[in-house]
Formats: C-alpha cells, sequence, structure tokens
C-alpha cells in the first residue's frame, strides 16, 4: 500500500466526456423587465449585474419571508421603512459609521441618506460582510429608496465593484 496522497481518488468520474455545450445566458439589458422580475417591482438598471430581483438572492429571500403578513416584493416588506428609509435610523446609522470608520465621504444631504439606506439594507440581509465584500441589492430596493432619496438630476452612481 502506498503512503503517497492521491487527490480526487474517491470523486465520481465524468459520464459524459464530450464538450458539454451551455446555453447562451442571455443578457438582462436586453430583456424586458418582466422576463426576469417576478416581484413586478423592478425596473431597468444601467449595469448588467444590478438587474437582479429581490426573489433571486437568498439572503433577501430570508429577509422577504420572516415577515407576518406576506408580501411578494422586498420594496414593499414592512420593515424596510423603519430600517432603510427613516431618516432618525439612517443618524444612527451615520454615527455608528463614523464611529467604526471616521466621516462619510459622501456630500449632499440625498445622496449621503441612499448611501446610509443602500449599507442599512445589505446589513439588514447579509449581516457583517468584511472589508471590501460588496453585494447587488435588488432593482426594486434600489429603486424604493431612489423615489425616498431621488437625485435632483437623476445622476445615481449605480454598483461598483470593490478595488483590491
Amino acid at each position: 500500500m502506498s503512503s503517497e496522497i492521491q487527490p480526487y481518488i474517491y470523486d465520481p468520474e465524468s459520464e459524459d466526456d464530450g464538450e458539454v455545450e451551455e446555453e447562451p445566458i442571455p443578457h438582462r439589458l436586453t430583456m424586458n423587465v418582466s422576463e426576469w422580475c417576478s416581484c413586478d417591482n423592478c425596473e431597468r438598471m444601467p449595469l448588467e449585474e444590478e438587474n437582479v430581483c429581490c426573489r433571486e438572492i437568498p439572503q433577501v429571500m430570508t429577509r422577504l419571508t420572516d415577515t407576518i403578513t406576506p408580501v411578494a416584493c422586498m420594496s414593499q416588506h414592512p420593515g424596510l421603512e423603519p430600517v432603510c428609509l427613516n431618516i432618525y435610523a439612517l443618524q444612527k446609522a451615520l454615527n455608528d459609521f463614523r464611529t467604526d470608520h471616521g466621516s462619510l465621504r459622501v456630500r449632499g444631504y440625498q445622496r449621503r441618506c441612499r448611501h446610509l439606506a443602500y449599507r442599512c439594507f445589505v446589513s439588514w440581509c447579509w449581516g457583517w460582510l468584511g472589508r471590501k465584500v460588496r453585494v447587488v441589492i435588488p432593482a426594486c430596493v434600489v429603486r424604493r429608496i431612489r423615489q425616498e432619496f431621488p437625485d435632483t438630476e437623476g445622476q445615481y452612481v449605480g454598483f461598483r465593484a470593490a478595488l483590491d
């Protein structure tokens, strides 16, 4: 018996040695919103990765289903307003952020509120993610936050992946 390590010895072998042809994934930017949104509250976002419905993200679905009154969309969840849209909750979030990270480098009241609302939503659904870890927020929630804290010129940043 050999004492040599033999990796993958117990892994199942592939049944098909041929090339697996994957079906191309349609780009959501070219699709109608109704083709990928199942909550009926999403709107098309400018970046491909932002076009995601609340019902597609497991962490958001967990939060969506933990309410007494069933709702079809996270933007209608009874907890969204007190956790993410209430200005007093956002003031507390800003104080917590300042305690942990120093000043928030976001200028303008509406923009700061949007930024904090996104942070509160992520914290509510995912918990603490760690430094430079970012997740995409569902289009319906982004839409709801932007309705509450609009940019007067309609200039929104959108999702940015973390820089290494």
